[in-house]
Order: structure tokens, then sequence, then C-alpha cells
């Protein structure tokens, strides 16, 4: 019987790829309220992926997730149709700054930011610990100097730049490329996408069992809804920071883990100092905050899908910016000062200091959100108590924060796996969502 995956970002996807190929003839529907996919972060986050950078309750999923997407790329040609390529990651470190701007003596790292919802900075700053900070340049790479560091970036009076992670353990992507390229193939299988439609409950049987799920589905943005029935066996809810809205909608009771969405700006530029070939590796810098800026720039040089350098500059978030009702509203809230703010961090940190215009190229300009867990850790669990008179479980995907492009393809596996009654390829013993949802039987 027919799998519902609630959510068609890149976790939805990841799963409907995995559940699609370990059963070809199963019947698999894709179900999002937005008149679009990839409106908010599959379609607008950096892509950075890493293996190491996590606390032990996500290191084994990181793990297996990493070399998944390693897998992936070199059976289909990734490097080339979405831009896969190993990364060496850099953190800048500068003197920390009190309210009024002056120097108190300390130190803080550009992956400090982190530390909000996750624990990758701890993690890669215990390696650099190891390396002791140590860069080897690439001879004929004039991205780099004869130190290692990046030429490409203007480096602030005062700051240190070392090494975080190297290629073995980092890699970028386009995201927007691979989820599209997840979204193709999923089509090829006959996956079914269903846009414009949002769960608003349950059918159950007599015995309070899960028969299929009530939506509403429009045939445009502006059209009136229509009351709809989709029979299932299984649900996967993966729908981002829209999971616990989707939760509360379809057992009438709070997820017993929270999710917010960390809302984060973004601006994609291109500059001639940097450039790449298909045989260089990318580079990740992680900038402090600093005199001319108050926030953490994150600055990915990469390679998209088409073979253009670019650099992805990031990090100006916001945890205060309330969620809209779907991911299609997300450019109403842009702020044009923000964005200019970045764009600004952009030109100080890439462009050229010869020459007071600047010389980079505006690609785009972007904003999403990220589901960041209370607990710091992705949820991956089926929902205690909730069942299906077919036999099926209700299942929970999301929290993944500012990973979720990393831990897609390893979650989406996982799944797959849960669904089809076998044992995780990786411990999610401690992501589990702790909470029972059988005595809400007669409400459903």
């Amino acid at each position: 019987m027919t799998l519902l995956i609630l959510g068609g970002g890149i976790i939805g996807l990841s799963t409907a790829y995995y559940a699609s190929q370990a059963e070809p003839t199963r019947h698999i529907q894709i179900i999002d309220s937005a008149s679009a996919l990839f409106q908010s972060a599959s379609g607008f986050s950096g892509g950075f992926i890493a293996k190491d950078w996590f606390s032990p309750e996500v290191t084994s999923l990181a793990d297996l997730s990493f070399r998944l997407h390693q897998q992936l790329a070199d059976a289909h040609d990734g490097r080339r149709k979405w831009g896969y390529s190993a990364s060496q990651a850099f953190g800048v470190t500068m003197d920390e700054l009190d309210a009024q701007g002056r120097k108190t003596g300390g130190k803080v790292r550009g992956e400090d930011w982190l530390l909000s919802g996750t624990s990758r900075a701890e993690v890669a700053k215990q390696f650099s610990s190891i390396a002791g900070g140590k860069k080897e340049p690439v001879e004929g790479d004039g991205r780099v100097d004869a130190q290692g560091n990046p030429t490409w970036m203007n480096q602030p009076a005062d700051c240190v730049v070392e090494e975080i992670s190297s290629e073995a353990g980092c890699a970028q992507v386009d995201p927007k490329a691979l989820v599209e390229w997840l979204l193709a193939r999923c089509r090829e299988r006959g996956v079914e996408i269903r846009l414009n439609t949002r769960a608003t409950g349950f059918a159950v049987d007599a015995d309070g069992k899960i028969e299929a799920v009530r939506a509403e589905q429009r045939l445009s943005a502006s059209s009136t809804p229509v009351e709809i029935t989709l029979p299932c066996r299984d649900v996967v809810i993966a729908a981002g920071c829209w999971t616990p809205r989707v939760f509360q909608t379809l057992f009438k009771r709070k997820m017993a883990v929270g999710i917010h969405g960390l809302a984060g700006y973004s601006v994609i530029v291109r500059s001639p100092r940097y450039t790449r070939s298909t045989r260089q590796k990318d580079h990740s810098i992680f900038c402090a905050p600093g005199p001319q800026w108050e926030f953490a720039p994150e600055m990915l040089g990469r390679v998209n899908h088409e073979g253009v350098a670019e650099i992805y500059v990031a990090g100006l978030n916001s945890d205060t910016m309330p969620l809209p009702e779907v991911a299609g509203d997300i450019p109403k809230l842009r702020d044009p000062q923000q964005v200019e703010r970045l764009r600004e961090v952009a030109r100080l940190l890439t462009g050229s200091t010869a020459s007071t215009a600047s010389d980079l190229e505006i690609v785009s300009e972007g904003l999403c959100f990220r589901p960041v867990s209370s607990t710091g850790s992705p949820i991956i669990s089926p929902v205690t108590g909730a069942v299906s008179s077919a036999g099926g479980k209700v299942y929970v995907a999301s929290g993944h924060g500012p990973w979720g492009i990393t831990l897609a393809l390893g979650t989406g596996q996982i799944v797959a796996e849960l669904l089809a009654g076998e044992t995780p390829s990786a411990d999610i013993s401690k992501l589990a969502l702790k909470q029972d949802v059988s005595l809400l039987k007669s409400q459903l």
C-alpha cells in the first residue's frame, strides 16, 4: 500500500529515493503544502557536508550519510551534475569584542555560531587542536598562498586562519542541483508529487488504527481547497520547520521535541579571484564576528552544476523571525536592509581591495529556515502508538538544523530500512521521539 511522505524537501526526497529503490513496486506520494518545492533550506542552504563534526548521538548517522554522498556522486557523476567535491575547511579566529566594540582579551572562532542547536563546532575545535591548524598548500593552486591561506578572502586584521578539517572529512554540493536530481529520479520511478496539499487529520477505523490521511488540496495557490482522502500504510512526517505543526494537526497534541526555524540570509557571488579547476577541491571558510560585522560570516567557495565557480556567503541568522504558513511566503519576509548588510560583508571579505567599486557579480540572494530541534539532534523515529490498519507506522524525520544536506541521504536510507522492517545502517537509538500517542485514538 501507499507510503505518504509529508514534506518535499531534501529529507522527504531522500526518503522517497531510497524507499523506491528498496521497493520498486510500492506506491509513494510526496505531499507538500507549497505551490513549488525547494523554497526554503533545500533550495537556499550552503551545501556544506561534514563527516565528523558531530556529537556522539549523531556520529553514526553522519558517517553513513557522508559515505552515501560519496557513493551517489561516484555512481551518477555528481561532480558534474550537482557540483560534488571534496572541501578544505578553514576557521578564522578574531579578537572578542564587548558591546561597545572594545577588545576583551579573549578570542572567538568562526564556527562558534554553530553551537546554537548543533555541536559541530566543538568537534572542529578538537580536530584543529590535534592537527595544530596546519595548512598544506597545493602546488599550482593560486587560491592559496605559501602558508596555505586562501588568497580569495580578504583576511581581517589581527586574525588567525587555520585548517579545521581536511578534504577527507568535508565536501560540498550545489544543494538545489542535488534535490532537482533526486526529484527527477523519484519521478522516473513513479513517485507522485502533490503540491498545494495540506494534511488535516487521520481517518481511523473502529480500533483507532490509521486508514488514511485527510487533506485539503488546491488546484492552484489561490483556488478553493478540496477535501481529499489518501489511503496509506505508512506515513513519514518530513516537513522541516513545519513538522511540529503537521504533527499537532494529525495527532491533536504538541510534539514532545520542539523544532524551531533558524532563519538565515544568503548571497551567492562570483569573484575574479575565486576560480577552480575540476581537479581542485572546494574551500569552506568560517569567520568569527569582528569590528566590521556583528555576525559570523560563512563563505563556501564551490563550483555549481554548470561548472561555474561561485562563493556562497551566509551566517546572518535570526531565531526570532516568525515561520510563515507555507514556504512560498518566505520571500515576503526578506528585509532589504539585512540583504544589503550581507552583500556589504561579502564585498568586504571577497571583493577587490584595489578599488572602492565592487567587482563581485551578485548571482542570487536568499532567505531560508533551518529546522533546529530542542535537543540539538535530529529526530528519526517511529511514533509510538501510531499504527495503521495495514500494519504500517508513522515516522518523524526532521530537526536536522543546519545539517539537512549533510544528513539527508543517511536519513533517507535509514527511514527506508525502517519501513522495510530492516535493521538501520546507523545507530539512531539516541534520535528517538519519546512520545506515546496511543491514548489519543478516540481523538484522531
